[in-house]
């Protein structure tokens, strides 16, 4: 397996058009609604990439907690994957669903402001992002220089077609800022596109209120 870092985040990246790889981003909690620690919270979050494929992983240091998302549009597998200590759970999604966990980010608009700048070697763009309820205006960065094929499907962010290097997410109560730390090119497995094992089907609702809960212990 070949595995390369493509930059620390202060230089350019060699390797522009990657078609195959992935990125780990660190967390930032902006707001906490749990009454855990934040270093019992999920820490980095991982997209692996191939093509059109993807692997989404968010864990907590918390046993075996976390949530994962599953992309292969060919095998129409489009499914949110749910550890909460021993208890699996995942709902089967579709190719124009918004995947359980997103429902406090429904009506936000995206506009680009024009701005540049450069997370991990690469260029990005700045957005803006406002919600029609609220006053706060909030800024995202992405890409065009990775060729991951409709990288936000199933996101808040689907209409950007570019991969996201500085965002946010709100799940319940609670906002999350994601930043790329790392970029490496490496081969994944095709297992990591696969269908899950042993994991119980629920309905969209219902495993929306568990990541709820999850996320705001």
């Amino acid at each position: 397996m070949l595995i390369l870092m493509l930059a620390s985040c202060n230089g350019e990246s060699k390797y522009k058009n990657l078609r195959e790889g992935e990125i780990y981003y660190n967390i930032k909690y902006i707001k906490n609604p749990s009454s855990l620690s934040a270093d019992l919270l999920p820490k980095e979050l991982v997209i692996a990439f191939r093509n059109d494929l993807f692997n989404t992983r968010l864990r907590t240091p918390i046993g075996n907690s976390g949530i994962t998302t599953v992309i292969n549009p060919k095998e129409n597998i489009f499914d949110t994957y749910l550890n909460i200590l021993s208890f699996k759970y995942y709902y089967e999604g579709n190719s124009k669903d918004m995947q359980p966990g997103f429902s406090s980010m429904k009506g936000m608009t995206v506009d680009d402001t024009g701005r540049k700048s450069v997370i991990c070697g690469f260029n990005c763009r700045q957005a803006r992002v406002e919600f029609p309820e609220s006053e706060t205006t909030r800024y995202i960065w992405y890409t065009n220089e990775i060729r991951a094929e409709n990288p936000n499907r199933m996101t808040p962010y689907r209409e950007i077609d570019g991969v996201l290097m500085d965002f946010f997410y709100i799940i319940g109560e609670a906002e999350m800022q994601f930043t790329a730390d790392e970029v490496l090119v490496k081969q994944i497995p095709d297992k990591e596109f696969e269908k899950k094992k042993n994991y119980k089907e629920v309905s969209s609702k219902y495993l929306d209120a568990l990541i709820l809960k999850m996320i705001s212990f």
